[in-house]
């Protein structure tokens, strides 16, 4: 029994409940019918035991069993002596055919293929769907040739591309195993290439990241296997000789040297300056820079376009990263190898994107309004894993520029009361947090529009604030009691946030129901259109940014947002669903779209950090989930409120 069908089971046995198809095809990421086909199979593997999954309209399936010990000892054994290595998903059929198709030279017999998987030619043809869509990013293609079968034609450097990027650098992280390379060239020949390229690269001072390093070692263990499959590379002559001029070609000659010598492969000048190509990725400096290394390292426009980077990104989002001249040195520094690396095509995989995605969303956002300016002003574009790198380094400027402030918050005091009780309050506020606490001053509700906040971390009321405001409102009696401390202090010193602030009742959606990620941000940008929130193109907007790199964290939980800021004030649209939609990755049930200010005035961070500390929580997500009302789910957010 293969990996999918256990899986059914157990979740079955676990239930104790009817499941439906849908909730089943989320979690294994297959159609409903695929899962009501693997429950047909199931069935006839438990019919010797006396038990049966049996099928309730409208409710789902559960298993039925005279003796379910019997059925759990059954699961175990089929867990111990089940076929795991057989591709049961239709992920894992794709990648298992990619490897196949990519490895394989001659012609491959669709029929060899569909037995290999112990699927039908049907299901075999859907899979041959998804792979000549993956094919096609990387300018490839499927050729059937009748009475042969298939096979993947191409540019041999486009070829070598995917196989890199789609086979290995998916999952593998490199330790020196021969398990990470899928046994692409024996281990000591793996060994050797690695040995090789690290002492060259040493001799000539070139920095280089592990990732990169990866990057590297597999495109060379690549292009041997391919060499001596008879698979060389080609150049147009200009492009040839363009890459005989660099410094990085005199590296690359000198490891193709060393590689021939141990491993008796023959490179041609074309493959050393495929070799150049990837080294001309490689960094020039290492992380301990200074700003003065600008001018010396990085072409003029390389800075002026970094320069317009951080311009963007604080009007759009007011981060305050213009300044930081490190910050200007580092992307700088990062975006010339990046910039090389696009020349050619040459995607380079990052290992800590979904991590930097999930704890770095404003900086990843950030990094997204750069990628734009990069285009705009290059014309070239990245993919989500150099935005990612990037990401990185927004996030450490916001860190660095944290502690080199090392104040105190700032709060403005808002009294409905007179100047004597907001003078009483401001005594007893300098009393109770001393120096960890500025107070900028104390104003009149009336007067409080006048009042520049850009400064303001939040603000002390005595009176509730109903009106949308940059910062987060405390609402707090004169007397200052207890409670009313203990809710300051969480500003003061945990630097928690009123997340509720950004609730909106009007566009808050709970227990609905929707088939894709497409309908519900649709729905969702469609009601904020019809309240003349935004205009038309606010739909497309975040659909793009979504399809550029899904904002599903895991947790069931997505925050998705547009390329450009729209509205009049920062606030969100929430939705919850009965059950989970697929999100081109991951399962999401709790939506929340952030939709930014134009004239953003205040900073973000407090906001991001906060959503990721409340989503962060299962059982704070699950609670949310179960909310029928508005009320209810406000309360869940914010139990003080």
């Amino acid at each position: 029994m293969d990996s999918r069908l256990q899986t059914i089971l157990k979740q079955l046995l676990e239930a104790g409940e009817p499941v439906t198809s849908s909730e089943l095809a989320v979690r294994l990421y297959v159609s409903s019918k695929t899962v009501r086909n693997d429950v047909k199979v199931l069935n006839e593997a438990l019919a010797p035991l006396n038990a049966r999954i049996e099928s309730y309209r409208g409710k789902g399936y559960q298993l039925r069993a005279e003796n379910i010990t019997a059925v759990e000892v059954f699961l175990a054994n089929e867990g111990e002596h089940g076929r795991e290595d057989m591709p049961s998903s239709s992920d894992e059929r794709v990648r298992y055919l990619m490897e196949r198709l990519l490895f394989t030279s001659d012609y491959i017999k669709a029929d060899d293929l569909a037995d290999a998987l112990f699927i039908s030619r049907s299901t075999l043809q859907q899979e041959l769907k998804t792979i000549r869509a993956i094919l096609h990013k990387y300018d490839l293609a499927l050729e059937q040739k009748p009475h042969y079968g298939i096979r993947v034609v191409g540019n041999e450097v486009q070829i070598r591309f995917c196989i890199s990027e789609y086979i290995f650098n998916q999952t593998s992280n490199f330790t020196g195993s021969s398990e990470d390379w899928l046994q692409i060239l024996p281990q000591e020949e793996l060994t050797a290439i690695q040995q090789v390229t690290l002492a060259k690269l040493r001799e000539h001072k070139t920095i280089i990241s592990d990732v990169s390093l990866q990057n590297l070692i597999t495109h060379i263990a690549i292009a041997c296997k391919r060499i001596r499959e008879n698979h060389a590379i080609e150049m147009i002559h200009a492009e040839m000789a363009e890459l005989e001029t660099k410094e990085k070609y005199r590296v690359a000659e000198e490891i193709v040297r060393e590689i021939e010598n141990e491993l008796h492969v023959t490179f041609s000048k074309y493959e050393t300056a495929y070799i150049t190509m990837h080294l001309q990725g490689t960094k020039l400096a290492n992380s301990a820079i200074n700003s003065d290394d600008v001018t010396a390292l990085i072409y003029d426009d390389v800075t002026a376009v970094v320069t317009e980077m951080l311009a963007r990104i604080d009007q759009r989002l007011n981060l305050q990263l213009q300044d930081d001249e490190n910050l200007l040195a580092e992307l700088s520094l990062h975006l010339k190898p990046a910039i090389n690396r696009y020349k050619y095509n040459m995607n380079i995989r990052n290992p800590m994107l979904e991590e930097i995605k999930a704890g770095y969303p404003l900086s990843f956002a950030a990094a997204l309004i750069g990628k734009d300016v990069l285009a705009e002003r290059l014309d070239v574009q990245i993919d989500e894993n150099e935005v990612g790198y990037m990401a990185l380094h927004i996030e450490a400027a916001q860190e660095r520029k944290k502690r080199s402030q090392g104040r105190a918050p700032r709060c403005l005091i808002v009294c409905a009361s007179g100047l004597g009780s907001a003078q009483l309050l401001k005594y007893k506020l300098h009393s109770t947090f001393g120096e960890k606490l500025q107070i900028a001053g104390t104003t009149e509700y009336h007067n409080l529009a006048d009042q520049p906040l850009d400064n303001i971390d939040f603000i002390i009321s005595t009176i509730p604030i109903q009106e949308s405001l940059p910062v987060p409102v405390k609402t707090v009696s004169t007397i200052l009691s207890d409670s009313d401390v203990t809710g300051i202090e969480k500003f003061v010193y945990e630097e928690t946030f009123a997340v509720d602030q950004y609730l909106r009742k009007p566009f808050t959606y709970v227990q609905r129901d929707f088939a894709s990620y497409q309908d519900v941000i649709t729905f969702m940008c469609d009601e904020l259109f019809a309240a003349g929130k935004v205009d038309a193109s606010y739909r497309e907007s975040v659909l793009e940014r979504e399809n550029f790199s899904p904002t599903s964290f895991g947790n069931l939980v997505a925050i998705p947002h547009p390329l450009e800021p729209q509205t009049d004030e920062t606030f969100w649209s929430v939705l919850t669903l009965t059950k989970p939609v697929y999100w081109i990755d991951k399962p999401v049930q709790f939506v929340v779209l952030l939709n930014i200010a134009r004239e953003n005035q205040g900073n973000l961070k407090p906001m991001y950090n906060a959503l990721l500390e409340l989503f962060d929580d299962h059982t704070k997500v699950n609670s949310l989930l179960q909310c029928k009302t508005f009320e209810q789910l406000r309360h869940a957010i914010s139990p003080g409120k």
